[in-house]
């Protein structure tokens, strides 16, 4: 970030050890706890004691952008296994483990992280905390349930395919990123999902869930001391003690994002064209230049009173779903524009998507667009802040990130510094690239 606040500055107030050898906590703020564990494992934790309930998230980073063309889906494939079984539990046990008191839990697989989260009631925690940490530290990856599980996966794919809107946007993730690891696709393919062996699943888990690799990320109402020494007893690896980390100089930075202006047409038998357009805009998560991207993805096509949405289906009636999006990583951004429609418009709808990119430069941005493009990310910022695991998110990829807490302040802040002039020279990054844009279509 350009502009650091006072208020992440660390200060002797803000420093306090708790009574182990083996973890010191580098700072606590509006509720707001890090602690640094001596094996690398990283807690990240904000008390909200108005509450009766918590999410917990364990983050391991790593994803798609680690894997090769010969390994693409092994992350994914690992977080569906560890639900299959570990050394304290089989996959009955974990799926009933904290549904039984109410709880839920889930995961995902991102390009870049893989993560195991659970939401419960505050007298619930040492339960999730066991659930969890024995998910990524004691999976067992029974033969018999690695066959069984390659077929819950292929279903998937074909799922995913039988969904135009996943489909084509994989698709287009995978032109806009062509030959390098964030245009694999999370699930992987069917030739590299059957050929994954167990010694493959466990040389991969072994690798990449280490200690210092993982970041557990907490948001509702707890003690803090208790769950230091909670987290600290429960995830100890102690069979996976080595102190390294992947993230992120063990993987492949994404440099060329000028575009590559291809159209990509895949065939399937649909009755409507889905269309995914857009670039690389070499704006990462870590750039404060992705307030401007974002404001421009509310004005340009972020709800119904978008410049896309009033055009392509209020003014010419061409389509029922449009609307654009921002995506960030570590290295790079995405800005892109998905529709969908009858496949006798497709040509006009593409047209008229270019022609608004365009438009940015003859019509520029307006002040009236501006305060509106900020309040509706204000507005979104504080609902979230309703939530348990919105705050947890938004945590942990500031930890992961940034390597540093973001108050509420500083964001609105970079949020209220946004102008005409820095948001109109987003638009005109992305209004001189539309010739360049990507345009992968499905139909």
């Amino acid at each position: 970030m350009n502009k650091r606040s006072d208020k992440n500055r660390l200060s002797p107030s803000f420093i306090h050890s708790f009574n182990s050898a083996n973890s010191k906590t580098l700072y606590s703020e509006d509720n707001f706890s890090k602690t640094v564990f001596e094996n690398g494992l990283t807690l990240l934790s904000q008390n909200m004691p108005n509450l009766r309930s918590i999410t917990i998230g364990v983050w391991v980073l790593v994803g798609g952008r680690h894997e090769t063309a010969f390994n693409m889906g092994i992350c994914h494939f690992i977080e569906h296994s560890v639900f299959k079984g570990t050394t304290k539990r089989n996959a009955l046990q974990i799926a009933k483990a904290l549904e039984n008191v109410g709880g839920n839990m889930n995961a995902f697989t991102s390009k870049e992280q893989t993560c195991f989260y659970a939401t419960i009631l505050s007298e619930d925690l040492p339960l999730a905390v066991d659930v969890l940490s024995d998910l990524v530290q004691n999976a067992v990856f029974d033969e018999k349930e690695i066959r069984r599980e390659k077929q819950v996966i292929l279903e998937e794919i074909k799922d995913t395919e039988d969904t135009p809107e996943e489909c084509i946007q994989d698709h287009f993730y995978g032109q806009l990123f062509k030959n390098h690891s964030l245009g694999y696709s999370i699930l992987g393919s069917r030739t590299t999902v059957s050929s994954f062996t167990q010694d493959q699943l466990v040389a991969f888990y072994n690798k990449y869930y280490v200690p210092s690799n993982v970041v557990i990320s907490i948001a509702g109402n707890f003690n803090e001391r208790e769950l230091t020494k909670l987290v600290r007893t429960k995830f100890s690896f102690e069979q996976r003690r080595i102190n390294r980390s992947y993230w992120p100089s063990k993987f492949k930075i994404f440099t060329n994002g000028t575009g590559v202006g291809k159209m990509e047409i895949i065939n399937k038998n649909i009755s409507q064209a889905h269309v995914c357009i857009g670039n690389p805009i070499n704006i990462s998560y870590l750039n404060n230049k992705k307030f401007d991207f974002l404001a421009l993805n509310m004005i340009l096509g972020g709800g119904m009173s978008s410049r896309l949405f009033q055009r392509v289906r209020e003014k010419y009636g061409l389509a029922y779903s449009i609307y654009s999006f921002a995506d960030f990583m570590y290295d790079t951004g995405v800005f892109g524009i998905y529709l969908a429609t009858d496949k006798k418009n497709l040509e006009k709808s593409i047209a008229i998507v270019k022609s608004e990119c365009n438009k940015l430069l003859t019509n520029p941005i307006k002040i009236h667009e501006l305060k509106m493009a900020k309040a509706q990310i204000k507005a979104n910022l504080l609902f979230g802040l309703e939530s348990t695991s919105t705050r947890m998110i938004r945590l942990a990829k500031n930890e992961i990130y940034l390597k540093k807490k973001l108050n509420i302040s500083d964001i609105t802040d970079y949020i209220d510094q946004l102008s005409l002039e820095s948001i109109q020279k987003a638009a005109s990054h992305l209004a001189h690239s539309a010739k360049k844009m990507q345009v992968s279509v499905l139909y």
